[in-house]
């Protein structure tokens, strides 16, 4: 680890790429962090690049795309429990009281906010009803802990860099319909990601895992927060049996299935190993 940083750091022109979610079905799911950089030969400083929050970053995993690239450390700047310290080194105002202060906050000790504003360093108590605290950053950026990256390379190059380590909060599932009627099935599956944090996803590559099994689902999409997305696996018509087999080129995993006969539901069935079973 790097316990200070004497060399300047570069945050060198980087172009963007798709970040990459795998989604578990339960537990920690894997986030992909994409950069590309321009490194300059020998040492390059990069960074301060901001994570996800919510993530343990004793976790995380660094790998060049290029093996001639080295990663001599990094130096992490950790989010704390409590929010009014994350805020520590960003710029907020304070209002109320008939007062409004802006500043650069400096430290937050003992109910105290002291404040770094044009007119010089200033102290107050941490707002309470109703005065109010206000930041013009959004909460990501407030609670994504940063890692800066000291790398090696023995000739300038254009490299990706991926920044990989677990996140919670989202898990997917399946949903199934069947409607009986006219003597066939018409089966309907959608995969269903959940997202359970506050964070929003932009141009994520959004997979499914399941065992040794990933599905992908999209090149690039948005996850937005609190939110279910479900994505279409198929549409199949099947002769009407109490058991039929799923014959699909799309991963149809288990699941219970609602049951629908003439447009009203009569109870659930299930899929197991590609098969279908009706009530």
């Amino acid at each position: 680890m790097l316990k200070k940083i004497s060399a300047i750091i570069l945050f060198l022109f980087s172009f963007s790429f798709a970040d990459s979610l795998i989604v578990n079905k339960k537990g920690s799911s894997t986030y992909i962090q994409y950069s590309q950089f321009l490194l300059a030969q020998g040492e390059t400083i990069i960074g301060p690049i901001q994570l996800l929050p919510m993530v343990n970053t004793d976790d995380l995993v660094i790998k060049p795309s290029d093996s001639n690239i080295k990663i001599s450390g990094y130096m992490i700047e950790p989010t704390k429990e409590n929010f009014i310290e994350n805020l520590i080194g960003k710029t907020i105002s304070i209002e109320g009281d008939g007062r409004l202060i802006r500043g650069t906050v400096i430290s937050v000790k003992d109910n105290f906010i002291t404040l770094d504003t044009k007119n010089g360093v200033v102290v107050t108590t941490l707002p309470t009803f109703p005065n109010r605290l206000s930041s013009s950053l959004k909460w990501q950026d407030i609670q994504a802990p940063r890692v800066t990256i000291k790398l090696n390379s023995d000739k300038p190059v254009s490299a990706g860099i991926n920044l990989i380590y677990p996140i919670n909060g989202f898990s997917w599932d399946v949903v199934y319909t069947a409607d009986i009627s006219n003597n066939k099935v018409v089966l309907n599956g959608f995969y269903k990601i959940v997202n359970s944090t506050p964070i929003r996803l932009n141009d994520v590559a959004l997979y499914l895992k399941e065992n040794g099994r990933v599905v992908k689902l999209y090149d690039k999409t948005v996850i937005e927060p609190y939110t279910s997305k479900l994505v279409n696996i198929d549409r199949l018509e099947l002769p009407y049996s109490k058991v039929n087999t799923i014959n699909s080129k799309k991963y149809f995993p288990d699941g219970k299935v609602a049951v629908y006969k003439n447009n009203v539901f009569v109870g659930y069935g299930s899929i197991q190993n590609n098969m279908l079973k009706l009530p």
